[in-house]
């Protein structure tokens, strides 16, 4: 039988990741996406991120909705891969709150290189602290 990461190789089948497995492919990628609840409607806006002590940390510019709308709210937070080819992928999903911090003494002591890929002064960070991590992976088909 072919396996794939250690998983049998069958049709489109669903099955649930672990915790560790999930944290490690959420440090392992650069976008996501954090989604809220905003004043008009729901709202999902892509971030490059980085995981430090496991908390997505990102930047964002002084007046975005994101500096705006997230300070001490519940958030949730995904990342994830399709290989359309075969019908196959994870994802990651992440539920907590976002603080938006103005504090550089409440940045991370191991602060990692976080590349911001649009232009302009980002200045502002915001830290997710997870509640819940869950994931998913869909089995080629």
């Amino acid at each position: 039988m072919d396996t794939t990461e250690g998983f049998p190789w069958t049709s489109g089948r669903l099955i649930e990741l672990p915790p560790d497995e999930c944290r490690r492919l959420l440090a392992a990628h650069a976008v996501g996406r954090v989604a809220w609840n905003g004043p008009l409607s729901p709202t999902v806006v892509p971030v490059n991120f980085v995981v430090v002590e496991d908390e997505i940390w990102f930047r964002t510019t002084a007046h975005s909705s994101l500096a705006r709308e997230l300070d001490d709210l519940a958030v949730t937070f995904q990342v994830d891969d399709v290989d359309e080819f075969t019908r196959s992928g994870w994802s990651v999903l992440v539920r907590g709150t976002a603080h938006v911090v103005y504090d550089a003494t409440r940045l991370p002591h191991t602060w990692p290189d976080l590349e911001t890929w649009p232009s302009g002064a980002h200045a502002l960070h915001v830290v997710v602290e997870p509640r819940e991590v869950t994931g998913r992976r869909l089995l080629p088909s």
